[in-house]
């Protein structure tokens, strides 16, 4: 009896295997793009199993762990960064934007306990008076103030000016009426 090396049994075993499994996904691949393959995939979509098979898949722990890796894959952000990017996602907002449902809940948004609400805790925050200072403190701010107080001076000492002529035009009539001389010519 003759022994057999492994080698020369196991290599032609393998090629024989690899060779099966490239004819398998031919096959697959053939069934696929034919007619029949699609109707195949409409009939298994469309059972019951595979409604049974759906309700199952989300109601046990699938959710979870999909949404676990939609946070882990930063899918969400992946998907905005396309999106913001589209030149339709503009065309969507300025269709929204000029829709009559989207000014109605504008209305009831500004007409809702929110907006109140809202602007009660900014006046009542410790930023806005953060921010407040900021401002007043800016090189634009302090100097229109400066601009403003020296034109409303100018004002002050206009009126002070016409008034002060005025009342020294009274003090001279009534002296001269006293004195009983007669008012200067022009």
């Amino acid at each position: 009896m003759s022994i057999i090396p492994f080698g020369l049994v196991t290599r032609p075993a393998r090629a024989l295997g690899r060779r099966a499994e490239e004819l398998t996904l031919v096959a697959l691949d053939a069934a696929l793009a034919s007619r029949l393959g699609a109707e195949a995939v409409d009939r298994v979509l469309g059972s019951e199993l595979a409604t049974r098979t759906v309700s199952r898949a989300l109601e046990g722990p699938l959710v979870e762990a999909v949404a676990r890796d939609v946070v882990r894959y930063a899918v969400i952000e992946r998907l905005a960064d396309g999106l913001l990017e589209d030149p339709e996602l503009e065309r969507l907002l300025e269709r929204a934007l000029e829709s009559p449902a989207t000014e109605r809940m504008l209305v009831r948004v500004l007409e809702s306990r929110l907006v109140d609400e809202a602007v009660r805790r900014v006046l009542a925050g410790e930023e806005l008076w953060l921010v407040v200072d900021e401002v007043a403190q800016s090189p634009a701010v302090t100097e229109a103030i400066a601009r403003q107080s020296v034109s409303f001076a100018d004002q002050v000492a206009g009126q002070v000016r016409v008034r002060s002529r005025s009342a020294d035009e009274r003090l001279e009539r009534a002296a001269r009426r006293v004195l009983r001389r007669p008012p200067e010519g022009p």
